[in-house]
Parts: structure tokens; sequence; C-alpha cells
């Protein structure tokens, strides 16, 4: 049976979860500027590749559940803070889904890197979507403040094309798995074997 979160839990789930964005934070900055007019959909994919390894590392340090869900909550508040309350009921509905992918089994599915990979991996498809809900929600003036005219025009076409947003969705699964893969191989090395991580 699943033990509960504790307060210590809750702790470890918030710093990891500003890491997590932090990092997303740092990759969206550094290839904005590289595709940020010809493929921004495919940033989401790239931060999730690198945020994996953050997040495995606390999912299976914890290992009960309710962590993905909490840590998305965290990141819908931060986006909150920032101006976007939106994003607190969407990231809550994709930590959701990813728990949804964690329900069956013993608890042991907690400790297990395939099933929080695939956890993951199913939040994944939603983060990638964030900005184009927030345009279908609030429309495109609401955020001529935050982005320069022509990012906007590019994320206004990139939100209505059918095409990018099933490219965003499945790019961003793959490479959520993909870092997940690394992660795994980097976490059975140096965690695992070392007794950080059970």
């Amino acid at each position: 049976m699943t033990r509960k979160l504790k307060t210590k839990d809750y702790i470890l789930i918030g710093i990891f979860s500003i890491l997590i964005y932090a990092v997303n934070a740092v990759v969206g900055s550094v290839l904005t500027p590289f595709m940020g007019t010809s493929a921004m959909p495919l940033i989401a994919g790239f931060c999730l590749f690198f945020s994996a390894i953050v997040y495995l590392i606390m999912a299976l340090k914890i290992a009960k559940r309710g962590v993905l869900l909490v840590q998305c909550i965290v990141s819908g508040l931060v986006y909150t803070l920032m101006g976007i309350p939106l994003m607190l009921a969407f990231f809550t509905l994709a930590g959701c889904l990813g728990e949804a992918v964690l329900l069956r089994g013993d608890g042991n599915q907690y400790r297990k890197l395939r099933r929080q990979s695939l956890a993951y991996a199913t939040y994944g498809c939603l983060y990638g979507l964030g900005s184009s809900v927030t345009i279908y929600i609030y429309g495109g003036d609401y955020l001529t403040n935050m982005f320069a005219p022509d990012t906007l025009e590019r994320m206004l076409y990139f939100a209505y094309s059918p095409v990018w947003i099933t490219v965003s969705i499945v790019f961003s699964f793959a490479m959520t798995l993909l870092g997940s893969w690394f992660a795994s191989r980097m976490l059975n090395k140096h965690f695992i074997k070392a007794g950080v991580i059970r």
C-alpha cells in the first residue's frame, strides 16, 4: 500500500519543482534565439529531455503517489505568480494524467523507472501545449506585453496549426522518454548503486 506524502516530502517536491522550472527556463532561453522563429513548438521537448533527470531523481527518492501532481501544482503556481493563472489548472490536469499512468499496481510502481518515465512523458505531452492553451483561452492580445510582436505572431501561427500541435505532442512525448532513458542510465550508475535511491 502506498504511503501518504509527509511534510518533508512536500518540501522536497517543492525544491525539485523549482529546479525543474529552472532547468526548463535555462534550456528554453538558450534555444529560443536559435529555434524561436522556425520551430518554437519543439523547444518544450528539449526542455523535457533535460528536466527528466531531475524529475526521476525526485520521483524515485520519494516514491509515493501524488509526487508528479504536486510538482505540477507548484509549477502552475509559479506561472500564476507570473500573471498566467490559467496554467495552474492546466498543469494540474497534466499532473492528473501523469498520475493516472502510475495508479495501477501495489505501490512498487512508484519505484520503477519505466513507469515513472511514462508518467512524466504523459505530462510532457501537455506541457508542450501550454502557450497554445493560453492563446486559446485568453487570446493573443493577452500576451502582447509579454512577447515581441514577431514572436507573438509566430506563436499564434503555431497555436492554430493542427500539424504543429501534433508535432509538438509527439516530439515532447518522444524527447521526454529519450531523456528518461539517458537519466535512467545515469541513475543506475551513480545514484542507485550508491544507495542514494533505493
